[in-house]
């Protein structure tokens, strides 16, 4: 769909198109924003095809820097830091920079927007009705720090970029700076990051170099201690690392009996890899306190066999290190910290253990009498309820008449006519026919009763 059909062919000059620099906390930095029809768009990176004369692009650009009250062209490009509204429709516009009269809606999905960033104007006071003393300074705006195209995306790392006197750019790097570490301390600590950690290699500043730094011991920080200077052809910006830097590195150790002991990994991109071997003591203390261990025991380097490739850590301690080092063959490194739970009976077995016994004693306190009354009063009626006759597997005892007995009828006791047979009652003469009988029925009843079943005795009497 063409957006810009009813602009025919007159300029954006012509048409006084509305025209922002947005996403920045700047209005002379952003990316290109236009109004057309109604609608805020997003100009496209691939616009007015700037990249094949970068100094012309720049001249045709600062005039749309003129037209926003801003100071020339500085740079044209893709800035990923500029974080403008996403609900913007981009487009794709062709003629000189600065020109909206040929701007089409952009049909690939990749499109990335075009940033423009231009020297800031100088403030504009009104006059004084007096002139000031000359002992007072004119105001200026203090100097800010900004670190930027950090590596993985970590915080506290990246470019130094540096905006003093309406002028921002980068630092230009020197191998002869070692010495200013003091500088990049101070540096480091405005920027509310920790302390100098060291210098990153390989990365690429998005301003050019406006700046170079000035003898750290005689200069007055922030102001008196960066010199302006005209961009260089050629040159390598400052890029710092702080100790506050994050994401921090994750460590495990694994292979081990326990949890604080084992080989050493470390976790970069979303993987787990080895730590190569350090003669740093330190480092491994730092592990093992990671872990949550103890004081650090012992270590040693693994066999030859178990080498691969692992991460190097050329700090001090590993929370210095970000692993931007490329992996390469080396030797693990297996560690045995002190284990604060060691094996054994931990807190918790030992308490319920403990509850256990409490609830197993107060169980007998309450139901011990009561099942223990419950199985003597069981045991003594099974004990009366005895048979003490003759069985089928063993007759101890015989019974026999005696050959003088005479066998008593009911004609001899006419009065037992309630008697099942003639032998529930004992004999009234010396001589029995049965005395065996006679002797047994005697001893039963002369036994105490001491149960409460004397009336089924009686009847077992009876019966014999």
């Amino acid at each position: 769909m063409l957006v810009t059909s009813c602009l025919g062919g007159s300029r954006w000059e012509d048409q006084e198109l509305q025209v922002v620099l947005n996403g920045s906390h700047s209005l002379c930095q952003g990316q290109v924003e236009v109004h057309i029809q109604n609608t805020w768009h997003t100009v496209d990176n691939r616009s007015w095809d700037w990249h094949n004369s970068l100094q012309e692009s720049l001249q045709q650009a600062s005039k749309l820097c003129r037209k926003l009250d801003c100071g020339e062209a500085l740079i044209l490009g893709h800035f990923p830091r500029f974080k403008p509204p996403k609900n913007h429709p981009p487009v794709t516009c062709r003629g000189h920079v600065g020109s909206f009269a040929k701007c089409n809606a952009s049909s690939s999905a990749q499109t990335k927007p075009l940033g423009l960033v231009c020297l800031e104007p100088p403030k504009k006071t009104p006059p004084p009705t007096s002139p000031p003393p000359t002992t007072t300074p004119a105001p200026t705006d203090p100097p800010r720090f900004l670190l930027v195209n950090a590596p993985r995306g970590l915080r506290c790392a990246g470019v130094l970029e540096v905006y003093m006197g309406g002028v921002i750019g980068s630092v230009h790097f020197d191998e002869a700076w070692d010495s200013a570490q003091g500088l990049e301390n101070r540096i480091c600590d405005s920027l509310q990051c920790g302390t100098f950690v060291k210098h990153l290699e390989r990365l690429n500043g998005s301003l050019p170099i406006r700046w170079r730094m000035a003898n750290p011991t005689s200069c007055t920080f922030p102001d008196g201690c960066f010199l302006r200077v005209q961009p260089p052809d050629s040159g390598r910006p400052l890029a710092l690392l702080c100790s506050e830097f994050q994401p921090k590195v994750q460590s495990r150790l694994v292979g081990g009996s326990g949890p604080c002991a084992g080989s050493v990994e470390v976790r970069q991109d979303g993987q787990w890899a080895a730590l190569c071997s350090s003669k740093s003591i330190e480092l491994w203390k730092e592990v093992c306190r990671e872990q949550r261990c103890g004081h650090f025991i012992s270590g040693h380097e693994l066999d030859a066999s178990e080498s691969l490739q692992g991460h190097p850590c050329s700090q001090k301690n590993l929370s210095q290190c970000h692993l931007l080092e490329e992996k390469r063959k080396c030797k693990r490194m297996f560690i045995t910290c002190q284990d604060p739970n060691p094996a054994g009976l931990g807190a918790g077995s030992v308490m319920s253990i403990i509850l256990a016994l409490v609830l197993l004693a107060m169980l007998l306190t309450v139901c011990g009498p009561l099942a223990y009354k419950k199985l003597v009063k069981k045991f003594r009626q099974k004990k009366q309820r005895q048979w003490i006759g003759p069985t089928e597997m063993s007759q101890n005892m015989s019974f026999h008449r005696h050959h003088t007995a005479t066998v008593r009828t009911s004609a001899v006791n006419p009065t037992a006519t309630h008697v099942e047979n003639e032998y529930s009652q004992p004999p009234t003469s010396a001589n029995t026919a049965y005395p065996a009988l006679e002797g047994a029925l005697r001893r039963i009843s002369t036994q105490p009763d001491n149960s409460s079943d004397s009336d089924y005795d009686l009847q077992v009497t009876q019966r014999l």
